[in-house]
Order: structure tokens, then sequence, then C-alpha cells
């Protein structure tokens, strides 16, 4: 993504947008500011508990994920969006696929192709409950996936919430 996109007036516009409703989607924001998603979520970065995480951390953090439990996992296109809820594990590479295959979860990830990943906590777009979601984006600023914690939502139990911190931490972008 081009960090030019993000001006200060930009930054400010995006930031009100959620002030006057915090529950709305980064994916609608990004549409009515013309913006890729990423953008949107750079704008609440130091705004918002969001968290960029360093460069370089897909994998580690990706094989981390088992730790956090039963997840919601979001994909998209411009045109659907798929969800599916499940474990992560089952990790292999073939090829440019980084796999996940469990019972409950079946991905094919074009690792190369992910770019910056970020820790959100934000209230969902559907009720009044925080979400913890890691949200990772291609080269071009496109969400490619986002996976949130679901045990037992919206009342995930205090361990998963930690472990979501402590990986947060772990990660974070100095």
């Amino acid at each position: 993504m081009d960090a030019s996109l993000l001006t200060d007036e930009l930054t400010e516009s995006i930031r009100g947008y959620f002030a006057d409703d915090s529950s709305r989607m980064t994916m609608m924001a990004a549409r009515k500011f013309a913006v890729p998603e990423q953008a949107v979520v750079d704008a609440l970065v130091g705004h918002w508990p969001v968290v960029r995480l360093r460069p370089g951390v897909f994998r580690e953090l990706v094989e981390s994920l088992p730790k956090l439990g039963l997840m919601r996992v979001f994909v998209r296109s411009r045109a659907a969006v798929i969800e599916s809820v499940g474990e992560f594990g089952g990790f292999s590479e073939t090829g440019p696929f980084f796999n996940v295959q469990t019972d409950t979860l079946d991905m094919h990830i074009m690792h190369a192709e992910i770019g910056p990943i970020y820790s959100v906590r934000k209230v969902g777009h559907d009720s009044d409950f925080i979400t913890h979601s890691f949200q990772f984006f291609d080269h071009q600023g496109d969400a490619a996936f986002k996976a949130f914690l679901w045990e037992d939502y919206p009342k995930v139990p205090p361990h998963r919430v930690e472990a979501f911190e402590e990986l947060t931490a772990r990660f974070a972008e100095v």
C-alpha cells in the first residue's frame, strides 16, 4: 500500500467516522474513503487498541494461533465473504502455500503475498462486544484474512484473551 494515501486529514476523517460509531466495519470505511482497508486500520493505530506487528512474523504468529483455541476466520474478495469457525493447526508448506489443515479449518495461504499484520481490538459491527483479532493484509493493502477469538464468544475466556495479548506484545512492531 502506498503510505502517502494516509494523510493527516484522511487519518482524522477516518477516526471521526469511527468516533460517531465505533462498531462500523473497517471494510465499509475503506469503501467510503476509497482507500485500501489497511489504510483504515493504520489510521486507528495509536487511537484505538490496534497494534501493527513486526514484518516477517507471519509463520511464527500463525503457528502460535492454536493456543487461542476456537477462532472465526473471515476471507473475502470484493464480491463475497466466507466465514469459517475452527482451530488452527496441521501446518505444512507446499510450493507457494502455507497450509492450515485441521478437521475444522482448511486454508492454503500464499504467504509471500501477506504484507502487514495487525492485532485489533474493537467493538463488533453487530454487537456491543469487544472483538479480538489478528488481521492479515496483502501487499496492496487489501484484507487477506482475519482471525477472531471465538471460544464462547462474546464471553471469550480470560485465558484466551491473555494469550491474544501476549502474542500481540511478542510480535508488536517496536
